[in-house]
């Protein structure tokens, strides 16, 4: 199972918040809210509209791909997402047009209609106006197969519990839900509290149109409101054997409905993390390490000490259930970085491979025989897979004209980079990492990075930092040298406290 996309319902006007009372301090987000539709409101700490905040998540969650359902009236949204597309940040973006506000089952068929996304393929649907944790939507990513939705538990939320009584519940065996019941009565939330925990949906749920479709085109108009709603589909595809796996979460989610939740989602900006840590890993029992103790994503190689090759694919699929972003190292051979047609070709159906296998990215580089950049390689990947599934590894350090070789990069839409700013430790080289921060490059810092040097980084603009995290590991055996290496828990965590 693969699952890059994610699909944001961003049509809805600010009805509610145009129509709530709105205190002095929030007297800029009403305006907003008369001027721009509601998940374009700017709410983040910068200025930053909550649509960002979202695709910014969802791009930490792994998310390569993002379909965002406007209405057929705004300009503002397009405008914002050009924009935000062309940072570079490795997210392919499009738009669906909803032309009528038609409930949410309707804004999904239009987003399937505009953007299909790949047969086999799974995607995850959002709500514009509501944001999780990093951690849960790169979950609902990965854990399990087949449909599935986030169930949170009504108090740990961190919201207004007046409000939470008017969200849908979700009710099974604890695994599998059976019913999706929208604005519960007291009888209801009652009777699942007597038996633990009252879950409930955030609309986000992982899906894929081949088993939703018809469920979706058999929709009739409901009595009262006359929409189109998606609840309503998922309860027949359930009912008809479709199972809908529970994905427990107990965590925050910041929601604005109203002008008053504007101070909430304002004191919940902890929940975009300042920093993330990448672990260099080379075994799935080094992503379950990772994963357990606080990176955000992992390159995955093998042979990790003549500096990593590709790693199998089933490795990949064994690493990517445990929730981080997998970048796979495409690298056929040790050694230099100028290949051989042969070579090429077979780094290619590595690719292939790769991402078929579940690789958010791959990593990948290659010099021409005079040390220039191999640019005719790396278009014909970009051709191949898209700009937004490549980062390039440190062959660009390795590179004997780095500003040419960042120029063509830049031509081809590929701004991820791991880096160490062509030295042999990343913090003799921060002059160069710099200018391409500055220059608009989506910089990981590699090489001798260690967390005590965090701050001095950050200030620097950089906030994706690529470690090893490794101890030794010796069993004593005849004939062999018997070392190996794997992350350490303790170097990982140390990240976090240094």
């Amino acid at each position: 199972m693969t699952c890059n996309r994610i699909i944001v319902l961003a049509a809805g006007r600010a009805t509610r918040m145009r129509t709530s009372a709105a205190s002095a301090e929030q007297t800029r987000f009403a305006q907003d809210a008369l001027e721009r539709p509601k998940p374009m409101i700017r709410v983040g700490p910068n200025g930053e509209p909550m649509l960002e905040l979202i695709l910014e998540q969802a791009l930490r969650a792994g998310f390569t791909e993002a379909t965002v359902v406007i209405a057929p009236n705004d300009t503002i949204t397009p405008a914002f997402l050009q924009e935000w597309e062309g940072r570079g940040l490795g997210m392919r973006v499009q738009t669906a047009v909803q032309p009528e506000p038609k409930g949410t089952g309707h804004a999904v068929q239009c987003a399937l209609e505009s953007d299909p996304v790949p047969s086999g393929a799974m995607w995850v649907l959002a709500n514009g106006d509501n944001l999780p944790t990093r951690s849960a939507l790169s979950r609902l990513r990965t854990e399990g197969a087949g449909p599935a939705v986030l169930a949170y538990d009504r108090d740990a939320l961190g919201l207004d519990p007046a409000k939470t009584m008017a969200f849908a519940v979700l009710e099974g065996d604890g695994t599998t839900v059976h019913r999706i019941t929208e604005k519960p009565d007291a009888s209801v939330v009652e009777r699942l509290a007597a038996s633990g925990s009252v879950r409930v949906s955030m609309n986000y749920f992982r899906l894929d149109g081949e088993r939703l479709q018809a469920h979706l085109a058999a929709l009739a108009p409901h009595p009262e409101r006359g929409e189109l709603e998606l609840p309503t589909a998922l309860q027949a595809m359930m009912d008809a054997g479709t199972g809908l796996t529970q994905i427990n979460a107990a965590e925050e989610v910041l929601d604005l409905t109203r002008i008053q939740d504007v101070a909430g989602v304002q004191a919940g900006m902890h929940l975009l993390e300042p920093f993330q840590l990448e672990v260099c890993a080379s075994s799935p029992y080094d992503v379950r390490t990772a994963a357990a103790t606080g990176a955000q994503r992992v390159e995955l190689c093998a042979h990790w000490e003549c500096g990593g090759l590709t790693p199998t694919e089933a490795d990949i699929r064994l690493a990517r259930v445990h929730g981080l972003p997998v970048h796979a190292l495409i690298r056929c051979r040790a050694g230099h970085f100028v290949y051989s047609e042969e070579e090429k070709a077979l780094m290619t159906a590595q690719i292939e491979g790769s991402l078929a296998a579940g690789a958010t990215r791959v990593v990948v580089g290659a010099l021409q025989a005079d040390g220039t950049w191999d640019a005719p390689l790396l278009e014909r990947w970009v051709g191949d897979f898209g700009a937004h599934r490549i980062v390039i590894h440190r062959a660009f350090d390795a590179c004997t004209d780095w500003e040419s070789a960042a120029a063509a990069l830049e031509a081809l839409g590929v701004r991820r980079l791991l880096t160490s700013g062509g030295e042999l430790r990343a913090w003799d080289g921060r002059d160069r990492i710099r200018q391409l921060v500055d220059g608009g490059f989506d910089v990981t810092v590699g090489s001798g990075v260690v967390p005590e040097q965090r701050e001095d980084w950050m200030a620097l603009g950089v906030t994706q930092f690529h470690a090893s995290c490794r101890e030794v590991d010796e069993h004593p055996t005849a004939l062999f040298d018997g070392k190996s290496s794997k992350v350490s828990a303790a170097a990982v965590r140390h990240w976090f406290n240094p």
